[in-house]
């Protein structure tokens, strides 16, 4: 993997806001040198324009870290699992084939893009599954055509939250828990709604889910926790096992 490929990668799906946040420093810049006379106004202005600009630069250094150069860019959520058979759930961009194919050769592989029809598409998830050109299969995210109890290993990776609404969310994993059966697990990773991540992201970490729903997900899809662990002070993977 190249060293800049996942920070490269989230610019790409997402390059408007970045293109507006220039937009805006621009105009802001010039409001500062041309209209904006010195006292209060200007510095308020001066302060807002720093901790935009901050956090959208703390933001991409911690993207970076995180997705080149941590354990997770090296599929690092796969440590001492052992599977035949994996299914690898996906919302648009795969983050999880290429990992799994490296460390679990031998496994048999099916990969698909979980799309609610009813659900609004954001425009970087849009964007991303245009650039996949649709590589794996896409089905609704209660409805994995898969036999029950024939996957020793389901992973989603950075894809459940894309998930927004709980009742389509409680289905999706009621649905991996079929998959899987008795002697299967799940692995999520995931970047949480907390302190971590506010610090990182700013007013994005909205985006993503507190643990507290991630639980509730898993206890009305009647499944237990089996381990959790962070790779990161951002991101952490949870292991599921049927109840």
């Amino acid at each position: 993997m190249r060293s800049c490929a996942g920070v490269a990668r989230i610019l790409r799906f997402n390059w408007p806001w970045y293109a507006a946040a220039v937009a805006a420093t621009t105009l802001a810049l010039a409001a500062l040198a041309w209209w904006i006379p010195a006292g209060p106004w200007r510095v308020a202005a001066i302060v807002l324009l720093l901790l935009g600009d901050g956090w959208l630069v703390l933001s991409l250094v911690v993207s970076h870290a995180i997705y080149d150069h941590s354990a997770i860019a090296r599929g690092g959520w796969l440590d001492g699992v052992q599977a035949t058979s994996v299914a690898i759930l996906h919302a648009g961009h795969d983050e999880a084939s290429a990992h799994v194919a490296r460390r679990l050769p031998g496994a048999v592989r099916h990969a698909f893009d979980i799309c609610d029809p009813a659900a609004a598409l954001s425009p970087s998830l849009r964007r991303a599954r245009a650039e996949a050109r649709m590589a794996a299969a896409v089905v609704p995210s209660g409805s994995i055509p898969l036999p029950a109890a024939t996957i020793d290993l389901a992973v989603v990776v950075f894809a459940a939250h894309e998930i927004r609404d709980h009742g389509l969310r409680v289905a999706f994993f009621r649905e991996l828990a079929r998959i899987v059966g008795p002697h299967g697990r799940i692995l999520v990773v995931e970047h949480q709604r907390d302190a971590w991540n506010l610090l990182a992201y700013g007013p994005g970490f909205w985006h993503f889910l507190p643990r507290s729903a991630w639980l509730r997900t898993f206890a009305e899809a009647a499944l237990r926790l089996a381990g959790e662990r962070t790779s990161t002070p951002w991101v952490r993977t949870f292991e599921l096992r049927t109840a």
